[in-house]
């Protein structure tokens, strides 16, 4: 298959362009960045192409777009029209309307939530369905950093909320498609937001997983400090604590009102490093495409995430 890039910045350059020019039968077809990425082009012996308004590009099979999210819709939209299949980085879009816009033109895209493929992720899953320890009472996730501008140059991209789409979509995407994917029915009950210049500094949300169990998931994330990031469910009898952000966390259980806390073991069947979490994601959708299966574009973009942000960003109070 032949795959074009369009953005040629850090995730491109240090691991779908790596990972793509390791995969058999991939042939990369062409990058494209608004500054022409000559030297990344000869690295890979590809077309390199600058962005205009006028671009056009070779056909391909597989276009991967890591645009930041506030510029890449007409991009979206163009190789839609075009019947091109459609790699693209997270979030998919920036709100609720254009995603759905999005996907009545096109059932060929998908987008990188690429934590679902994750060991943590998947034995998380199989434990809930399971319902070896009952039913879960409720969630609580807490992580942060501080992300300012410092080490930043002026002119990038995440100095820009429009551009960037500010940290909820930047960042708290990735723990909102976890979530999407453990998980059905979920609907936002309340949400309160601390802005900056029209950056998220900080959310607090209450999710509510409705169902036959239902239960609340309380989701606090900060960028004004340090927080050690984790999830603990909450279930009958025990809770089961671990880090969401890893791959491979471990899992840590213990008994309700207790200090002791013991190590589950988890099966090993999926991703334990980034990278691999990145590679089963371009594996899935290189199948689904060669196998002409039909894709499920509201899983594959993960339209429930993109929903549930844009709800907290609506309801989030501005301070």
């Amino acid at each position: 298959m032949n795959v074009g890039v369009i953005g040629a910045g850090n995730i491109s350059s240090s691991v779908h362009l790596p990972l793509l020019s390791c995969m058999d039968d991939i042939t990369i077809k062409f990058i494209a960045d608004r500054k022409e990425p000559k030297t990344l082009a000869k690295l890979y012996n590809t077309k390199s192409i600058e962005l205009k308004e006028q671009s056009s590009f070779p056909d391909c099979d597989i276009v991967l777009i890591a645009l930041p999210v506030g510029v890449r819709k007409n991009y979206l939209k163009k190789f839609a029209l075009d019947n091109t299949y459609v790699f693209s980085e997270k979030p998919f879009t920036m709100d609720l309307k254009t995603h759905e816009e999005l996907l009545q033109l096109s059932e060929k895209f998908t987008c990188n939530y690429e934590r679902i493929f994750y060991n943590t992720t998947r034995n998380m899953k199989n434990i809930i369905s399971s319902k070896i320890f009952g039913k879960i009472q409720k969630i609580s996730i807490v992580e942060g950093s501080i992300n300012g501008k410092t080490g930043i140059n002026k002119n990038s991209y995440k100095n820009d909320p429009e551009i960037s789409g500010g940290f909820l979509r930047e960042s708290a995407s990735h723990t909102i498609s976890q979530l999407t994917f453990l998980f059905e029915n979920i609907s936002l009950n309340s949400a309160d937001i601390l802005w900056y210049e029209n950056f998220d500094l900080e959310f607090s949300v209450i999710l509510d997983v409705i169902g036959n169990d239902s239960f609340s998931i309380n989701y606090k994330r900060t960028q004004l400090e340090y927080v050690e990031p984790k999830i603990i469910i909450f279930f009958e009898k025990i809770k089961i604590e671990f880090n969401h952000l890893l791959p491979d966390s471990t899992f840590f259980i213990s008994p309700l009102n207790s200090d002791k806390k013991f190590i589950l073991n988890q099966e090993n069947n999926f991703a334990s490093t980034f990278p691999e979490a990145y590679y089963l994601k371009w594996n899935d959708f290189i199948s689904k495409i060669s196998l002409s299966s039909q894709l499920n574009p509201e899983f594959e973009t993960s339209l429930s995430t993109t929903k549930i942000i844009s709800d907290i960003i609506q309801k989030g109070t501005k301070k």
